[in-house]
């Protein structure tokens, strides 16, 4: 089976020279596709359940919440360990899974535990917040709108610049942060509600009951069905001040007629200040999967174009950008892959020749294209684990093409044609080549099956070693021959070549028996040692 595969590909090495050229163009482009990252991008086996109550004490909190949490998340399936944090307004579980866990089960299994605890908690306790842990929801860049301008402005600007943010392909989220919450203030006149004998609980039922979103449902009629629309939500100021209290005779009371609305803020939790001046700041995230150097790009043209509605008043800065250092990681680990692959083409064409060493050192970059379409097929990012596979597997990778075009120079010199010579090398060293790349692989199986979160970050470096490896097989015992049988020398028999191969295989036994016994190479003891009788000391 061996040998008619190796001397079909001879016959046809123009289709093997085209399907792997092509191979490794798709290769390339898919190089450029794959998404960058500093880290690989692993499933983190943590999720947390958080629970805001406002207003409960961390004593309470661990009464009320975090008790029926952990009473319905104790069962949960591969659940390694559960911590739980009670806080002053809020509770917070947190759960381990072992690191092969199914997130989607778990998150599912997560949910329906959370719904059965929900039936323990207080009225008032807010709506759960299930969050799993991952590396790529971590924002990659940083906003910061500074400025004179005033608050309610910077506000504006920040809302519509999130809005923007976020419709920006590859854009997860954009969160906001620094600002105050806007609302509407009524201040009420006491004489005036005493006139009108309103009391405070009228006035804050009325305003509570009619800013509220009802549904009406739909109306149907001879003509079609249309939606019903009750409008009950606060839009304006002015929206407040025409809600009715109270009917007085034959006079109509409203909010307006006891006091007055101002727009106004809430207190700050915390103040955000660039530069001395107020700000605002934007943490943006990318998708799972997006390439962070041009999500980045986008980023900042969406920033640049939104710029020129702004007042001249508010600046833009970025406190922090990703991408700037992936790309400089990258870049330094994509130079060291570089000058790693100039070094080896160096000593192959040193020691074997310009037309053998270019046989050998065709392998390199076609290994290199053929693992990135591999890796791109299964999703892999360009992280600097990869990197450090592609430069460990550059020494490693031509030993086969090199043990190939030897034997191969070989037969050449004994005078076979150089399509018998590679196809008798490719038959010859095909299990040498085999076994020597799969006991090197081998000595990396086991970092594929260490379960652990540092197990699945290390999984990334064999994985591009399986890929290299793999396809260098293909090269060296298949691409090489196809193309040696066209680069390869001219027939004829090399007495001198023979020579010089024979005496590489044998050794210069006489300097090193001249070495080893301490005289000259021509001395009489050296020369009185049969050469056929002669063996090492040990």
């Amino acid at each position: 089976m061996i040998g008619p595969l190796i001397d079909g590909a001879i016959k046809r090495r123009k289709v093997v020279l085209g399907v792997t050229l092509i191979a490794s163009f798709f290769g390339f482009m898919a190089y450029n596709a794959m998404p960058r990252e500093s880290n690989p991008d692993i499933t983190i086996p943590f999720v947390s359940v958080v629970v805001p109550y406002p207003g409960v004490s961390p004593e309470d909190a661990e009464r009320l919440l975090v008790k029926p949490l952990e009473i319905q998340l104790q069962s949960l399936d591969g659940l390694k360990e559960m911590n739980a944090s009670a806080r002053q307004s809020m509770a917070v579980v947190t759960l381990e899974f072992e690191p092969d866990f199914n997130k989607d089960k778990v998150l599912e299994d997560v949910r329906a535990k959370v719904d059965l605890a929900r039936g323990k908690f207080p009225p008032d306790a807010e709506e759960p917040v299930i969050q799993e842990a991952n590396f790529s929801g971590d924002p990659v860049i940083g906003i910061v709108l500074s400025g004179a301008a005033p608050e309610r402005e910077l506000v504006r600007v920040a809302r519509d610049l999130k809005q923007r943010l976020e419709a920006t392909p590859g854009v997860l989220e954009a969160e906001l942060s620094g600002g105050r919450e806007e609302f509407l203030e009524v201040t009420v006149d006491p004489v005036r509600m005493e006139a009108y004998n309103v009391t405070t609980g009228d006035l804050a039922q009325v305003i509570g009951r009619n800013n509220q979103l009802v549904p009406a449902g739909d109306m149907r009629s001879g003509g079609g069905k249309f939606a019903v629309k009750v409008p009950g939500v606060v839009d304006k100021p002015e929206d407040i001040l025409s809600l009715p209290i109270k009917r007085n005779g034959d006079r109509l009371i409203t909010v307006g007629d006891i006091g007055e609305v101002r727009r106004t803020f809430k207190e700050a939790n915390y103040i955000t200040r660039f530069n001395g001046e107020s700000a605002y700041s934007l943490e943006v995230s990318k998708r799972a999967g997006a390439n962070i150097l041009d999500t980045v790009k986008r980023i900042r043209a969406t920033v640049a174009t939104e710029q020129k509605r702004w007042p001249e008043t508010i600046h833009v800065s970025y406190t922090f950008d990703e991408s700037d250092f992936i790309g400089r990681t990258l870049n330094v680990l994509e130079g060291g892959l570089i000058s790693a692959t100039i070094l080896v083409m160096v000593i192959i064409i040193a020691s074997l020749g310009i037309r053998q060493g270019l046989l050998v050192g065709l392998a390199i970059p076609a290994c290199f294209m053929l693992a990135f379409l591999m890796l791109n097929a299964m999703h892999v990012t360009l992280n600097q684990m990869v990197m450090f596979g592609m430069v460990l597997a550059v020494g490693i990778l031509v030993d086969g093409g090199i043990v190939v075009v030897e034997y191969a120079d070989r037969k050449m010199a004994e005078g076979l044609p150089k399509e018998e010579a590679f196809a008798a090398a490719g038959k010859r060293m095909f299990w040498p080549v085999l076994n020597g790349t799969l006991t090197t692989l081998c000595a990396f199986i086991p970092f594929m099956f260490w379960n652990s979160i540092a197990g699945k970050f290390m999984s990334f470096l064999p994985l591009t070693l399986f890929f290299v490896l793999g396809a260098s097989i293909f090269v060296a015992l298949i691409f090489t021959p196809a193309l040696g049988s066209i680069m390869g020398r001219k027939a004829g028999v090399d007495e001198h070549l023979l020579a010089e191969i024979e005496k590489s295989e044998r050794g210069d036994r006489a300097r090193w028996r001249a070495s080893w016994a301490g005289t000259p190479a021509r001395s009489t003891r050296s020369a009185a040692i049969p050469a056929a009788r002669w063996s090492p000391p040990w």
